[in-house]
């Protein structure tokens, strides 16, 4: 990787994101933090999240819309008439995607992340795929990601260096992203997760409870404050 080599760095504005975009500054990339609205509806809250983060790490923040993804429904985190899980206990086992999921999110988000990165010869593109969430979700699994860059090989001009997608945090579950995100200095505390856009977190959301459990499983002082409970670790 020579000294001028530029990242682009999915960004939502939560814990997994932040961790695996402050690796790639670690590794000597100049960062490009990407944040995507597509309808959530803790979109304002991710946008404050996301700017602080991209001020902490010295990176360019570049938005993009890809609402047409709200039109299409069938997705809890964007159409209210569906009924967030809120309050259920998260399976570390789930077999079958749940109401959460936003259909094929992840392959437009890669292909629009691809298209910027060509755009600006980036040669790669960082995203927080994560164990803890490829239990439930196909497109945070190595074959989405294997599958994905061997498309890229065939997606982008001849001229343009190679972009590889990378995820640093393909093998580890909320515990050691946690742990790995105070190791490389990572600003977690400005971080948001939950699916909702309160003025603190739900506490109560399938996000907030992974955070929750993540912090207090790497035994990390967890500092969000979460609705309704008396201490920042929920108890």
């Amino acid at each position: 990787m020579g000294k001028d080599s530029s990242a682009v760095c999915v960004a939502s504005g939560g814990l997994d994101s932040t961790v695996a975009a402050t690796i790639a500054k670690q590794e000597g990339y100049r960062l490009h933090l990407l944040h995507a609205s597509y309808g959530q509806m803790a979109k304002d809250r991710e946008i404050e999240a996301v700017r602080r983060i991209a001020e902490y790490l010295g990176a360019e923040l570049v938005f993009v819309d890809l609402s047409f993804l709200k039109s299409f429904g069938r997705s809890a985190l964007t159409d209210p008439s569906i009924d967030l899980p809120l309050d259920e206990e998260v399976e570390l086992d789930a077999v079958s995607t749940p109401r959460t999921w936003v259909p094929c999110r992840n392959l437009v988000l890669l292909s629009v992340a691809a298209s910027f990165a060509e755009s600006i010869e980036a040669s790669a593109i960082f995203v927080g795929f994560n164990a803890e969430e490829a239990q439930s979700y196909p497109d945070n699994r190595p074959a989405f990601v294997e599958a994905f860059n061997r498309t890229l090989e065939n997606a982008v001009a001849s001229f343009t260096p190679d972009i590889t997608v990378k995820a640093p945090l393909i093998a580890m579950f909320k515990r050691d992203i946690v742990r790995k995100g105070v190791e490389v200095g990572a600003p977690l505390e400005l971080t948001w997760s939950c699916y909702l856009s309160g003025e603190v977190h739900c506490g109560r959301c399938e996000a907030c409870q992974h955070r929750k459990r993540g912090f207090m499983e790497a035994g990390i002082e967890d500092v969000t404050v979460y609705a309704g409970y008396e201490d920042s670790m929920g108890r």
